[in-house]
Order: C-alpha cells, then sequence, then structure tokens
C-alpha cells in the first residue's frame, strides 16, 4: 500500500531530474558549426548563426535508416547522390545559404 503512495512522488521526481536529450545533442552541433564558421571567417557571429541553425535543422531530419543507406553507398563506392532524399536534403543545404554572405574559409591566425 505504501508502494502506491511513494510512487506518484517517484514519478513527480523523474521531470525534474535533467534530461539529455535530442535538443542538447542538436545545439551542441549548431555550437559547434558556428564557431567553425567563425575561426574560419567564414562567416560573423550573425550569419554563422543562421547559416548552423539551418543546416543542422537539415541535417536533423535524416533517419538511421536513410544514414545506413547513404553508408552502404559509399562503402559499394556507389554516389548516393542518386537517391531523392539526398538530392532534397541538397537542395535544402543550398537554401541555407541563399542571402547570406559567406566567405572562402582561412586558416585561423
Amino acid at each position: 500500500m505504501k508502494l502506491f503512495q511513494v510512487l506518484p512522488l517517484a514519478l513527480v521526481g523523474l521531470v525534474f531530474i535533467p534530461q539529455a536529450n535530442a535538443v542538447d545533442i542538436k545545439q551542441n552541433n549548431v555550437n559547434s558549426c558556428i564557431s567553425g564558421a567563425i575561426k574560419y571567417k567564414v562567416a560573423d557571429q550573425m550569419t554563422a548563426t543562421k547559416l548552423c541553425n539551418c543546416t543542422i535543422n537539415v541535417r536533423s531530419n535524416m533517419t538511421i535508416g536513410q544514414m545506413w543507406e547513404i553508408e552502404s553507398y559509399a562503402q559499394d563506392n556507389k554516389d548516393p547522390s542518386s537517391l531523392p532524399y539526398v538530392k532534397k536534403m541538397q537542395n535544402d543545404l543550398q537554401q541555407c545559404t541563399v542571402g547570406l554572405d559567406l566567405q572562402k574559409p582561412q586558416n585561423p591566425a
């Protein structure tokens, strides 16, 4: 009987425990992208933020199955760019650069 009294408290406690989730991983990827873009002088902070948010969002829509299929193509020395979802992703990634002032990468000082 006491188990039923404690169980709701345990469930409420789970809600307040910090969770490692995909949003944190995604944000870490965005932050790394921004740092790299600034380090290699591809873009300023604001432009890098726009570019990286867009590109990471596009990449995050790829499924594990799609990643495996691309990897299989690569291992068989086939070009995965003929796959419909790869074509769409390439187009979406190109759209991420529209209107942005991007420079060629330069070695950091």
